[in-house]
């Protein structure tokens, strides 16, 4: 109670009490004005952070797009098509790549004169693949994507503009949108025709356009709306009553059109253009969403009339006035920013990260990288990548990407690795250098894409299905490039060909299931007591060839005699015994490879005649 004696008391603690009550007001009045100007900065920052992680989704699927191409155009199936004319292998290496990707709308080849060859295409109807019959297929050499992607060079890419797809001169209702990517087919530096996959682009513009936050606009650098938040207000370019950028932001627009990042009231906008490569040079335009707002402001208003009382409540103690200074809303903008970083993690889930020091010492690996190898993180921190390789990979091939990126340069391309469980993973890595303030590397870090799947189905378009060994296709190639090398290098090499004796007896007397699994022993042999050098194959029915590399036809002769007697002293189940006859011949320069395997071809019927069971030389 205060003493009413010294009135002065009471003067003033009301003097104080006042005091306190305008320093109250005046602090909620400044914080709430400062509340608003600190809301239009947030926003922008969200934003940002937002289209951080768009722009890194839109760059891994316009990437996968030209690994995709890349996968076609650096294949041997795709460059034997183009020099033998083989079609069919090429056509289902088409079909399985754009049977692998959902977004894959039409894959084609077009040769240099601009006809379609091989057109692979998803019905709309069913989302069946469809392969094109060659009479359907057209003459594109006036279409302009074929004319400005054959003036590319190799491993440059063309990109078209996100459009809606046209079909014979209308606009395909539903509306899908499309994007195209073409690269050209260039063997031994000619040019022999392009590429070009057509993508469905619906999914990644509905990625692209979502967001808690913000109303979301894409446009290209016409200014034309290719989305709206009101799907019925989209694609001006196509309907004209609709508005384009200028009629949506007439304040705006041109600060959009021309500047690569724009911040006005209320309008935040980003270029993606650089990560297309075309000319459409899109926009991604964020406007907060109402309700958004008034949350925020709520908020504001919640934290003025809260700082206002609780100044009021320490108004006596003066020391406690510079200390009261609280911000509800930054906690909250804080929390956001948060929510949005987890929405990161789905880089995390689907793309592996890991990063190394100088030496390539791992220090760090994401979520994925360990879901993926099955390997621990502190498994691995520690290792180098090599560590990671397959037998089947040198170490040299290490030291060479290790020598290129400590010069600064980006290094990708493909490895063989193996998982934690031995098992082969082919992998795609993009490595790049972490320069620090002083221009000095730190590290690298690496993202890695698991191909697996794509090489197993390479893989099985060269192997014959019952004995895992190499088949007609696979050799003939081999046979090729081994007649090449000999004719530049002078060196020697000869093929074996042989076939079991009395196959079709076995056959006729045990059933066919017996002869497979005959065939599958005997191939088991041939891969045990072959060198890594030498590419056995099952050349037909139960003809087999072997290429015995830098061999002349003394050495393959005592080759051919020693897996002769193997086979014959083998125990093969159900029918014991059998025996084989062989045929062996040295490569001639200048011959054709028809040639060489017609004189060993000969001299297995030479051994044949001769009373089976024996090797005889071409």
């Amino acid at each position: 109670m205060f003493n009413l004696k010294h009135p002065y008391r009471l003067t003033l603690t009301l003097y104080f009490l006042a005091f306190g009550v305008i320093v109250a007001l005046v602090t909620s009045f400044i914080n709430y004005k400062i509340s608003f100007v600190d809301l239009d900065e947030a926003l922008h920052d969200i934003s940002k952070s937002e289209v951080s992680f768009k722009r890194d989704y839109l760059s891994g699927y316009i990437k996968n797009s030209e690994i995709l191409l890349s996968s076609i155009v650096k294949s041997d199936l795709t460059k034997e098509f183009v020099l033998s004319n083989d079609k069919i292998n090429a056509t289902n290496l088409f079909y399985a790549l754009a049977l692998s990707d959902k977004d894959v709308m039409q894959l084609r080849y077009i040769d240099r004169t601009g006809k379609e060859v091989i057109r692979i295409e998803r019905d709309s109807s069913t989302d069946e693949l469809d392969i094109i019959s060659d009479d359907n297929l057209q003459d594109k050499k006036e279409r302009y994507y074929f004319k400005e992607t054959a003036t590319l060079k190799e491993n440059q890419y063309w990109y078209s503009n996100v459009d809606l797809n046209v079909e014979h001169g209308k606009i395909e209702r539903p509306l899908k949108p499309t994007f195209r990517v073409a690269t050209p087919l260039i063997i031994n530096d000619q040019f022999h025709g392009v590429v070009v996959v057509n993508l469905l682009f619906g999914e990644t513009i509905n990625f692209l356009s979502f967001s808690e936050n913000f109303n979301i606009y894409l446009a290209n650098g016409d200014g034309d709306i290719v989305h709206h938040p009101d799907n019925s207000q989209s694609w001006s370019e196509y309907f004209p009553s609709l508005k384009d950028l200028n009629g949506i932001f007439p304040n705006s627009a041109s600060n959009i059109l021309t500047s690569k990042t724009f911040y006005g009231p209320g309008v935040y906008s980003y270029s993606l253009g650089d990560l297309f490569g075309n000319k459409d040079n899109l926009k991604i335009i964020f406007t907060p969403k109402s309700g958004v707002i008034q949350t925020m402001q709520n908020k504001n208003v919640l934290s003025a009339l809260l700082i206002a009382l609780t100044v009021l409540a320490v108004s006596f103690p003066l020391s406690w006035f510079a200390s009261i200074m609280p911000s509800r809303l930054q906690l909250k903008l804080s929390e956001a920013y948060d929510k949005i970083k987890k929405n990161a993690a789905v880089i995390d889930k689907h793309v592996m990260i890991l990063n190394t020091d100088r030496d390539g010492v791992i220090k760090q690996v994401n979520m994925c990288f360990t879901e993926t190898t099955g390997y621990a993180t502190d498994e691995v921190i520690g290792k180098k990548q090599r560590d990671l390789r397959h037998h089947d990979t040198s170490l040299e091939a290490y030291d060479e990407i290790q020598a290129l990126i400590l010069t600064g340069k980006v290094w990708e391309g493909e490895l063989k690795e193996t998982d934690k469980e031995g098992n082969d993973l082919w992998v795609h890595k993009f490595i790049t250098p972490d320069i620090n303030a002083n221009g000095m590397i730190d590290g690298f870090t690496t993202i890695v894409q698991n191909i697996t799947d794509k090489k197993n189905i390479e893989l099985l378009s060269i192997t014959d299905s019952l004995t895992g060994l190499y088949n007609r296709y696979k050799l003939e190639s081999v046979l090729s490039s081994e007649s090449s090398r000999c004719e530049r290098y002078q060196s020697d090499f000869s093929v074996i060909i042989f076939d079991i004796d009395f196959f079709k007896k076995i056959n006729d007397t045990y059933g066919h299931l017996v002869g497979d699994d005959v065939l599958i022993h005997l191939a088991q042999l041939l891969k045990e007591n072959t060198r890594i050098t030498d590419v056995a194959s099952r050349w037909g029915g139960e003809e087999f060839l072997i290429v015995a590399c830098n061999t002349n036809l003394d050495e393959a002769f005592v080759f051919a005699e020693k897996l002769r007697v193997l086979i014959e002293n083998y125990n093969f189940p159900s029918i014991d015994k059998m025996t084989i006859s062989c045929g062996v011949a040295q490569y001639i320069n200048k011959e054709t490879i028809s040639e060489l395997v017609s004189r060993a071809d000969f001299a297995l019927y030479q051994a044949k005649r001769m009373g089976r069971n024996k090797v005889v030389k071409a």
